[in-house]
């Protein structure tokens, strides 16, 4: 195939992402919600099922990035998908926190690169919709013992994730992945910190970092240390985006959990 002919098979994919791209932005129930009016998030389930191998989560990965060659979707995507798993493999977390799971593409990278024995990850997701089919897609990639998806914020769950703490005999978080909210990212941080649920060399990694959580960590060098990647953003890589790997080095006294 001549590369004139592939441009030409990828313009109507490129139009359709768009399109799609522009309803989901436009759409107060995505804005609200974090699904979109157009049902992708159940279409996307129905085609990873149908396309990919079961157990197999780089088959699933591989299905979800295809889908998303002519629908926009919220997922990291594969450049900050790369970046994101080696944090975790630097990290080696026993257990790791992701707050905003949408479809559970990020978990599956995250869980995927989890080496230690009996590690898990918990995955806090707001809409109970987009909970259902990130259950069922982190099912099908056999990761289902390894990923404990939540329904709700992290203010609704703290008390169970302060349990969860103690269930797995752990201190903190070892690993955190902001990528909900980004108006939520420094207030969810500052109230981990408060609660001691991170702690000395845990990593966070925030995707689409805003403005207040970026100016934190530039005034907060001594707290954590940072690096910044600028890359494009998922599935439209004309448009800007920063991801950011932070490591938290400060001592924290011990939280008292009652």
């Amino acid at each position: 195939m001549t590369f004139i002919n592939r441009i030409r098979m990828m313009i109507p994919q490129m139009l359709s992402r768009l399109w799609s791209y522009f309803v989901f932005l436009t759409s107060k129930k995505a804005r609200l919600t974090g699904q979109s009016p157009d049902g992708r998030e159940a279409a996307l389930l129905n085609y990873v099922l149908s396309k990919a191998e079961e157990g197999n989560a780089e088959a699933v990965l591989a299905a979800i990035d295809d889908y998303t060659q002519s629908v926009w979707m919220m997922n990291i995507g594969k450049h900050k998908g790369s970046i994101l798993e080696s944090a975790v493999q630097r990290c080696e977390p026993k257990l790791a926190l992701e707050l905003g799971t949408y479809c559970g593409y990020s978990a599956i990278r995250i869980a995927s690169k989890m080496s230690k024995p009996d590690s898990k990850l918990i995955s806090l997701e707001i809409n109970p919709n987009n909970c259902n089919v990130a259950k069922a897609i982190i099912n099908h990639a056999g990761l289902a013992s390894k990923v404990d998806v939540m329904e709700g914020t992290l203010s609704d769950r703290l008390e169970d994730l302060c349990d969860i703490l103690d269930d797995e005999g752990v201190p903190h978080f070892d690993f955190l992945l902001m990528d909900h909210s980004k108006q939520c990212y420094l207030s969810d941080f500052l109230l981990l910190k408060e609660r001691g649920m991170i702690g000395k060399g845990s990593i966070i990694v925030s995707n689409n970092v805003g403005s207040d959580f970026s100016n934190y960590l530039r005034t907060s060098s001594d707290e954590l240390e940072s690096e910044e990647h600028r890359c494009g953003s998922e599935y439209m890589s004309l448009l800007p985006s920063i991801i950011t790997v932070s490591t938290f080095k400060a001592d924290l006294p011990m939280f008292v959990r009652t």
